[in-house]
């Protein structure tokens, strides 16, 4: 499925062939969906064909309007999910449209109070959905949490402070267990574990050391325990990926030291955690304005890609980091794993491909895709 950024009142979404049930954690009767960012617990991995090549002319089951907006659609069953922002009303919407149709089944609206600011590319409906089958949960920057179940109905809504954040919460919900997690951005920023079934907070940890990080978490298991890995973000050096135990929201480990300006989800694969931390680029207005300030933060810029061995408590030794490269860094795109295999993307469709366990570059080249990625 694909939508645009651009500015008219409507923008199309399309249904490829990819369509089809996809593979992960989250089945139902022998189908596995795709519940979240980035599909089952943010992997970035579907099961079956879809097509190699898909557009607005190749390869479409159907094709309809839908309102602007940045968030990732979701499949559960017969329903795709996906929000929208109406520039005119100032209202954010949760659509739901029927996955072999295209039609639209319903659309709910909340009218917030103050829209947030955000990047000229960016959207106030940026953050994707999360479902379980039994309720879709979805986030906005100028309102909060809202829960609806799948026929429509609000079940709760949790309002949350604006963002204070340069460039707009982007940060998607995530399910794990009986709690959704929300990396929650800006000047006030920390992580929060509501209950899934009333929007009830369980745990709330402070994360202001890291005001701008725009990473969506990631839920996983490790030594007996479950714990939440969020790359951290701010525009000064030393910002740390950290893991939290999901039980209670308290550290457990983390990884120091980092370049700033995390912004995307780390991945997991072959018992090893995978982290892309960026270079800091400012857009040509910000350079030229200050350009002494410029020069300060590129001085501090040193972009990575890194594999570790989790730890358990404390600050990861060097010794747990596998490798780390400088090269193929992406700004935006997560890492993906697949086979023994990461995969990184960068800006005018630029792939690197490593072996997972060691780093080792087994190829590089451009795809047919060019753009802003």
């Amino acid at each position: 499925m694909i939508r645009s950024t651009i500015k008219s009142p409507w923008i199309p979404l399309l249904a490829a062939v990819v369509l089809s049930p996809f593979a992960g954690a989250t089945e139902n009767g022998g189908n596995a969906w795709w519940p979240q960012f980035r599909g089952p617990n943010s992997s970035g991995l579907g099961r079956g064909t879809p097509p190699v090549r898909f557009g607005p002319e190749q390869n479409v089951l159907w094709k309809v309007p839908v309102g602007p907006g940045i968030s990732s659609p979701v499949v559960w069953e017969g329903r795709v999910f996906l929000t929208e922002f109406d520039r005119e009303t100032k209202q954010l919407a949760t659509v739901c449209i029927e996955r072999g149709t295209g039609k639209t089944l319903w659309r709910r609206t909340v009218a917030p109070g103050q829209i947030e600011k955000v990047h000229a590319i960016s959207s106030p409906a940026a953050s994707t959905p999360a479902t379980d089958g039994e309720r879709v949960y979805v986030y906005f920057g100028s309102y909060g949490l809202v829960c609806y179940d799948l026929d429509g109905k609000e079940k709760w809504q949790r309002p949350l402070p604006l963002p204070k954040n340069p460039y707009g919460a982007s940060a998607s919900p995530i399910l794990a267990g009986e709690l959704l997690v929300l990396n929650h951005q800006g000047k006030d920023a920390y992580l929060l574990a509501v209950d899934r079934r009333d929007g009830r907070t369980v745990w709330k940890t402070d994360r202001s050391l890291f005001q701008y990080g725009w990473s969506t978490p990631v839920h996983w298991r490790h030594d007996g325990v479950d714990e939440i890995l969020v790359l951290g973000g701010d525009f000064g050096p030393g910002q740390r990926l950290m893991a939290y135990n999901l039980a209670d929201g308290a550290e457990r480990w983390w990884v120091g030291g980092l370049p700033p300006c995390g912004k995307s989800t780390p991945a997991l694969g072959d018992g090893l955690v995978f982290l892309a931390a960026p270079d800091i680029i400012l857009e040509t207005a910000a350079e030229k304005q200050n350009p002494e300030r410029a020069a300060r933060i590129y001085a501090k810029n040193a972009a990575r890609l890194m594999a570790l061995h989790p730890g358990s408590k404390g600050e990861v030794s060097k010794a747990d980091i596998a490798w780390s490269d400088k090269k193929g860094v992406p700004g935006v795109p997560s890492p993906l794993y697949y086979n023994g295999r990461l995969y990184t993307f960068q800006n005018g469709g630029n792939v690197f491909c490593r072996v997972a366990k060691t780093g080792e570059l087994v190829y590089s080249g451009t795809l047919e895709a060019p753009g802003y990625y």
